[in-house]
């Protein structure tokens, strides 16, 4: 397909040349990240895992008495501009019938921050809500 070919938002949208791998080294991103924060409600750590060349998300929300496993989440993954092979950051989602989660991530001087952007679908009138974490090894 040529670039000319492509639909289009932007500028940046059409590159001359497309990237089908990943030339980031994903070992960098795999493995336990635990949060900066102990006292934190939100995400108490998460486990980035590889499976088939696919980046998958792991993620422990912090209770009063240790953690609820949540699952594992497949990730969609992202670099920075439309023609590079880095990955900088990921989305993934969860649902958990009462409320669903869509979780932004990106790598930032060796941390690894997540946006969690929560709704409810339980008819509680309790509000959405965002949050952002940070995570180290």
């Amino acid at each position: 397909m040529q670039t000319t070919d492509l639909a289009y938002t932007k500028k940046d949208d059409i590159v001359s040349e497309f990237y089908h791998e990943w030339g980031s080294d994903m070992k960098a991103l795999l493995g336990s990240w635990k949060n900066v924060n102990p006292k934190t409600g939100q995400i108490a750590r998460v486990e980035v895992l590889l499976n088939d060349n696919n980046i998958s998300l792991h993620c422990f929300g912090k209770l009063e008495q240790g953690e609820k496993d949540w699952g594992i989440a497949p990730c969609e993954l992202f670099s920075s501009n439309v023609g590079s092979p880095e990955i900088e950051g990921f989305m993934c989602n969860y649902d958990f019938e009462f409320m669903k989660i869509s979780m932004a991530g990106n790598m930032k001087y060796g941390v690894m921050v997540i946006q969690a952007y929560n709704t409810f679908s339980d008819g509680s009138n309790r509000n959405n809500y965002f949050s952002r974490e940070f995570f180290c090894r």
